[in-house]
């Protein structure tokens, strides 16, 4: 995300194309790697799915789901709480 740096490319119009781009890339990871926790901590995983906006649960399909990348909805995603707190040293 910091190469890319989606939020400098939200200010110029020229980039909307590579912003839509970099934003599905990020999503389409979120979705995997939701997939892919979800028997470590289903709640976290559960969350975050709901957060993207995806219906259902990470857990409900085959695992082979997670090889196919470039497949994220058209969907809202959600604001809300974070997934975890942050740990202050």
């Amino acid at each position: 995300m910091e190469a890319t740096a989606p939020w400098k490319l939200a200010k110029d119009p020229e980039a909307a194309s590579r912003l839509d781009e970099v934003l599905n890339a990020a999503l389409e990871c979120l979705r995997v790697g939701a997939i892919l926790v979800w028997p470590a901590m289903p709640r976290a995983a559960e969350r975050l799915w709901g957060k993207l906006g995806l219906e259902g649960s990470p857990g409900d399909g085959p695992l082979a789901g997670t090889a196919v990348f470039g497949t994220f909805p058209a969907t809202t995603v959600a604001k809300g709480d974070p997934l975890f707190p942050r740990i202050e040293a």
